[in-house]
């Protein structure tokens, strides 16, 4: 496995690329751990896969059930750290940028449950932010992850009941319209933080236009991607 600091320079690829490359999707049962508003779930389900949504959040659930159905794709009220699965019935389980969202004390106990329903010889695919990059500067001024992903991190190097597969790293591309649509977005991931976007506007502002880029139209950014695939060893 490479290590972070040896690792070649990360390429620019799309997330669902990445995924593709590293997972049998065509027929297989996916879970999607923290699927927010079920973009993935979605995606997943056009190129053939069985999937299954777990999310906690009220809202995020009512957006993802409302979307045009793809095929026979659901969404369950849960958490990591409590899947609404039978033992050993899942192919994959997939933590979209959403590992580091499950409280600190919990997230070995949700790399347990995914092994617990994987299949033997099932993966489990954890997508993380890397805390690092100018668009994680931009973030940290609204919401500081270094602290929950670093934790992370560590429960994924720290569990013994999956195998490391692979370790891969690269740029993944995040379109915002403009400044008010990033600054929008914050602020709907976490309401309260629409006080502090506006007081650190002209920060906020300058950061964007530093580390984004124009074009298409658009303001682009680099987002460092590391994704760890872990295994169900067979019983």
């Amino acid at each position: 496995m490479q290590d972070q600091h040896t690792h070649p320079a990360p390429e620019r690829r799309k997330a669902m690329d990445v995924i593709a490359s590293l997972l049998p999707i065509e027929g297989a049962r996916i879970v999607d751990v923290g699927c927010g508003d079920g973009s993935l779930v979605r995606a997943l389900a056009k190129r053939g896969a069985h999937v299954t949504g777990v999310e906690i959040l009220d809202e995020a659930l009512n957006r993802a059930r409302a979307a045009q159905p793809v095929r026979d794709e659901r969404y369950i009220k849960g958490v990591g750290e409590n899947l609404p699965m039978h033992n050993g019935s899942i192919d994959a389980v997939i933590f979209m940028n959403s590992l580091h969202h499950v409280p600190i004390p919990h997230m070995g106990k949700a790399l347990a449950e995914a092994a617990r329903v994987l299949k033997p010889g099932g993966l489990a695919l954890i997508h993380e932010p890397e805390p690092r990059g100018g668009y994680f500067e931009l973030t940290k001024l609204v919401d500081d992850e270094t602290e929950v992903r670093a934790a992370a991190l560590k429960a994924l190097k720290s569990v013994r009941i999956l195998e490391a597969v692979d370790e891969v790293f690269y740029l993944n591309p995040v379109k915002h319209n403009d400044y008010q649509s990033f600054a929008d977005r914050m602020a709907g991931v976490d309401p309260t933080r629409s006080t502090l976007i506006r007081t650190e506007d002209a920060h906020l502002r300058a950061l964007f236009q530093a580390s984004g880029e124009q074009r298409e139209g658009a303001w682009w950014f680099d987002q460092p991607i590391r994704i760890n695939l872990l295994r169900k060893p067979d019983q």
